[in-house]
């Protein structure tokens, strides 16, 4: 009676007898199929081969040939252009004839080399063909080629490189990006052209930038530039700002971002300021304030109301300091930079007054005077009236220029702008002291005493034949009582 142990003994044995007889049948078999496919595809093309994009698996050499020659049976190449542009090219029209050649059996014959693998991956070759066609006909097409000369549907556009521009919008400058355009190099494009000829193939796409770069003409500068986007951030640096002059609480001149965009470029590396634009605003804005000159009217010591332009009495902003101000605002450094959030950096100025007046006027600006409190000189009377509140405080009789050329008093609105006890007045054929000294004007023109005048026989026409050079000449009493009510800057009506 058999134990145990042997019995699994014996069904081991039979399971490993069964196992070889398994494996000798599928190394048989394998051996069989490899030995069937060796003998099949030893003069062939082997499964999954391609050869200029033509699938030639299982096929002879000699098929191989003849299925190329079919397959360039009315060839025709097709360019694809931008814009959707295309050209035709028939090989029949430029003489096109592919053949093979002995490249053709090296690389058959470097594909049998090491025999052929039971589980051979697919293999895309390119080789070389023999091909031929006329040059000069093949440059004729292309030169008149809607992708070359353009046409009604295909406009030519030059390419536009990427530039700085200022944006209205956001308040910034930005970059424009740059448009790539369709116009070619037509060199490069033959050359293109006659390379996928020599290749056999029947499409070439243009817009394909990785296979090829050159063939259209490029922008000179493109939005990755990094002196490009160094050009943004000094505009952008720059233009970031609000510079204002505040007159008062409700009158304050600005200079915004987008009026900084006219006046700056960029040249070298430096921002640019446009000196006679920033000089135009300068003066604009001065002069809307300016009422140096305007026409004033003031009632007289009569009651009569005058009017009289002229003088240099008013409120007047100096262009040339203001103009060196906005500079330097200009060129004051911002926290900000392209791209950043935020409001542009305000920096503020005060008006650079060359001379100011009692009051600012901004409506009619005429008033901007002590309308209660000034002086009027009348040059036909021969008198000084000073005024205090509204009324004639003081009246004394003066002696005018002489009316002779050089000499006249001038008429005009002006303004007290020094006092003097002593003082010596110097022109070019005298030298005079004198007492009590008020100056009108800075070309010499003011108010003295004059002891030297025939006073005991003034009358208002003595100034024809006695008349200063251009001042109002007083008595001694009578200058040292101006003299102490006369404020400084007050308004004189001289007419």
């Amino acid at each position: 009676m058999e134990t145990q142990t042997e019995t699994e003994k014996k069904k081991l044995h039979i399971t490993l007898w069964i196992a070889g007889i398994a494996a000798a049948c599928f190394l048989l078999g394998f051996g069989a199929f490899g030995l069937i496919r060796h003998l099949y595809y030893g003069n062939r093309w082997y499964p999954g081969t391609t050869v200029n994009a033509i699938p030639v698996a299982g096929c002879t050499l000699e098929d191989s040939r003849e299925k190329l020659t079919e397959y360039f049976r009315g060839y025709t190449l097709t360019v694809k252009g931008r814009d959707n542009v295309s050209l035709m090219i028939p090989g029949d029209q430029i003489g096109y004839q592919a053949k093979t050649d002995d490249r053709w059996s090296e690389a058959f014959d470097e594909q049998h080399s090491d025999g052929v693998g039971l589980f051979s991956q697919d293999e895309q070759l390119n080789v070389g063909l023999d091909v031929s066609y006329d040059a000069e006909l093949l440059a004729e097409i292309i030169r008149g080629s809607a992708i070359v000369q353009g046409d009604e549907k295909h406009i030519i556009r030059k390419p536009v490189s990427a530039y700085a521009k200022y944006d209205k919008a956001s308040g910034r400058y930005v970059c424009v990006p740059e448009q790539e355009g369709n116009t070619v190099q037509t060199a490069v494009l033959l050359s293109e052209v006659e390379k996928a000829l020599r290749q056999g193939e029947k499409t070439l796409d243009l817009t394909d930038q990785e296979n090829h770069p050159d063939v259209y003409e490029a922008p000179a500068v493109t939005s990755g530039s990094r002196e490009l986007q160094q050009e943004v951030n000094a505009l952008d640096s720059t233009v970031n700002r609000q510079i204002r002059w505040k007159l008062d609480k409700d009158h304050i001149e600005t200079v915004n971002p987008e009026q900084i965009a006219r006046w700056i470029s960029y040249r070298d590396g430096a921002v640019v300021f446009k000196k006679k634009k920033m000089e135009k605003w300068v003066h604009k804005f001065c002069s809307k304030y300016c009422t140096v000159g305007k026409t004033r009217k003031f009632k007289t010591h009569t009651g009569k109301k005058v009017s009289l332009g002229g003088g240099d009495y008013g409120w007047q902003i100096s262009e040339e300091e203001t103009l060196k101000q906005l500079k330097k605002s200009l060129k004051k450094e911002t926290k900000e930079t392209a791209g950043e959030t935020g409001g542009p950096q305000v920096i503020d100025n005060k008006p650079a007054y060359l001379t100011v007046a009692h009051t600012l006027d901004f409506e009619g600006k005429i008033k901007d005077w002590d309308q209660k409190n000034y002086v009027e000189i009348s040059l036909k009377d021969q008198m000084v009236y000073v005024f205090r509140k509204g009324k004639v405080a003081y009246s004394c009789r003066c002696i005018s220029g002489r009316p002779v050329q050089g000499r006249e008093t001038h008429k005009g609105v002006y303004y007290i702008k020094e006092h003097r006890t002593n003082y010596t007045m110097v022109g070019e054929d005298y030298k005079t002291f004198t007492k009590y000294w008020i100056r009108i004007t800075w070309t010499g023109t003011g108010l003295h005493a004059a002891t030297w005048q025939p006073w005991s026989r003034w009358t208002k026409t003595l100034y024809k034949t006695h008349g200063s050079h251009g001042c109002l000449n007083l008595s001694l009493q009578d200058a040292e009582k101006l003299y102490n009510m006369i404020k400084y800057r007050e308004a004189v009506f001289i007419y």
